[in-house]
């Protein structure tokens, strides 16, 4: 092709490429002066598709649990993390196999010539191997895999803590959800309660038994109790959007929860601070996984050590070489032999990778007993947590069956014309509050007991994933 018209063919196609392109970019609509609201929404790109409106069912927090762990994107990321270190520690473990290299060369050349004579020119081609392996080096690809597999146990202990933490974040959501409908049925028995209360007061009006403004301190009553028990109902919609949240449930999609919850059993008196705290010690992860890091750290400091010896490799390589012209015959080449390589001189650059590491194997040593410190006041703090939360529970009874016991007698009372409307919707109220207390004594006994495990580090029991 004649390269003149071929060249006006390139730059004709830039100037339409060109135009094209400020003909796209002059079609949106630019603020015309600061602080103007851009709105021209139809640039962007479509919608992703409505999310699913279909229910999705569970019939165990175990099922809630592992979907939780299936969907949320940072178990996935994780679980990514992992696969890579894998690859990483393969790749590593590659360095005791001897490495095979394959060529095919095509050259053309032409020696020069002194006589003035012409040189032929020659057209070679052929195939070849190359064949190198390391002999011995003083422990240094050992130290590489020893510190790349370090770091893979450090990856799956990071994973199972960040499991953990979804865990902990899906029951926390959970047991707020069981609150907030604990605290709607609360609501929702002191409005029942006050509406009977209001009927007593109207019939007693009706035959003169009362004064109208029993009705109207009834009436106020009972709306107060009616916006108590609206405000719970909003409570247990935001509790089940942040539960949706932490288990990766679009929020459009209905959520049911088919199950009864059981209360854990009580906390041995005779368990000790220092049993959990050695629990703690063995089961955290994240514990484990700084310690893994350090023994990286210094499998890493060994390695650059050992790069500063000499190294023993072999080396072989084997080729089969033809020629394009007629009169010459192929030829065959191999060579074998052992290499001695020693580095004399870099710089320090050995010596600082050596120090650097043993430094951050000294950091990561510290950092896992600043951890460790930190996992003995979690520990201690969710224990007495746990302790407080079970003495509460007791106390919250013999509170709620002396408020019961109060308002019905104050009921009976204010029937039988001998007591006051007041002394009647105070007990109720004592009532209503004894309901609502007994509800978030419960759910913060679940709440302490599930950080309690999280503070231990154990692991949940997990059933298979429920069919939704």
């Amino acid at each position: 092709m004649n390269p003149i018209p071929h060249r006006l063919l390139l730059c004709a196609s830039l100037a339409l490429w060109s135009s094209w392109s400020w003909g796209r970019a002059a079609a949106l609509d630019l603020p015309e002066r600061p602080g103007a609201f851009w709105s021209q929404r139809d640039a962007l790109p479509p919608q992703a598709p409505p999310a699913r409106l279909d229910p999705i069912r569970f019939d165990s927090l175990a099922a809630l649990t592992e979907h939780a762990l299936r969907r949320r994107p940072e178990a996935r990321a994780a679980w990514l993390g992992i696969q890579a270190e894998a690859a990483r520690l393969d790749a590593a473990e590659a360095a005791n196999w001897p490495t095979l290299t394959g060529q095919l060369n095509l050259s053309q050349s032409r020696a020069l010539s002194s006589s003035g004579t012409t040189a032929p020119t020659l057209h070679r081609y052929g195939p070849s191997l190359g064949l190198a392996y390391v002999l011995y080096d003083f422990g240094a690809r050992e130290a590489s895999i020893d510190a790349q597999r370090y770091q893979l146990i450090a990856s799956l202990l990071a994973n199972n803590r960040t499991l953990q933490d979804t865990v902990a974040e899906v029951e926390s959501a959970y047991f707020a959800v069981l609150a907030a409908r604990a605290q709607r049925t609360a609501q929702a028995e002191q409005e029942a309660a006050l509406q009977a209360s209001l009927d007593a007061v109207e019939l007693r009006l009706r035959g003169g038994l009362a004064a109208r403004a029993d009705l109207l301190r009834a009436r106020a009553a009972l709306s107060e109790a009616t916006l108590a028990r609206q405000l719970a109902e909003r409570d247990i919609a935001k509790a089940e959007a942040m539960l949706k949240q932490a288990t990766g449930i679009e929020q459009t999609r209905p959520l049911l929860l088919d199950w009864e919850t059981a209360l854990p059993p009580a906390l041995d008196a005779a368990t000790l601070l220092a049993e959990l705290l050695a629990e703690a010690g063995q089961q955290r992860p994240d514990l484990h996984a700084l310690q893994a890091a350090a023994a990286s750290a210094r499998a890493e400091a060994a390695r650059a050590q050992a790069a500063r010896w000499p190294s023993l490799s072999l080396a072989a390589n084997t080729g089969r070489t033809f020629f394009l012209e007629d009169e010459r015959s192929p030829s065959t080449s191999y060579s074998v032999g052992v290499n001695l390589s020693a580095p004399l001189f870099d710089g320090g650059r050995l010596a600082a990778q050596a120090r650097a590491a043993e430094r951050d194997a000294e950091r990561l040593q510290a950092e896992a007993d600043s951890q460790r410190s930190q996992v003995a006041l979690n520990v201690a703090e969710a224990y007495h947590d746990v302790r407080h939360a079970q003495d509460r529970r007791e106390g919250v009874a013999v509170q709620f069956d002396s408020a019961s016991e109060s308002a019905q007698a104050a009921e009976a009372r204010y029937i039988a014309g001998v007591g006051s409307l007041l002394e009647w919707l105070t007990a109720q109220a004592d009532l209503a509050r004894a309901r609502q207390t007994q509800a978030q004594a419960d759910s913060d006994w679940l709440a302490a007991f599930s950080r309690l495990n999280h503070a231990l580090g154990r692991l949940p029991a997990i059933t298979p994933e429920s069919t939704p």
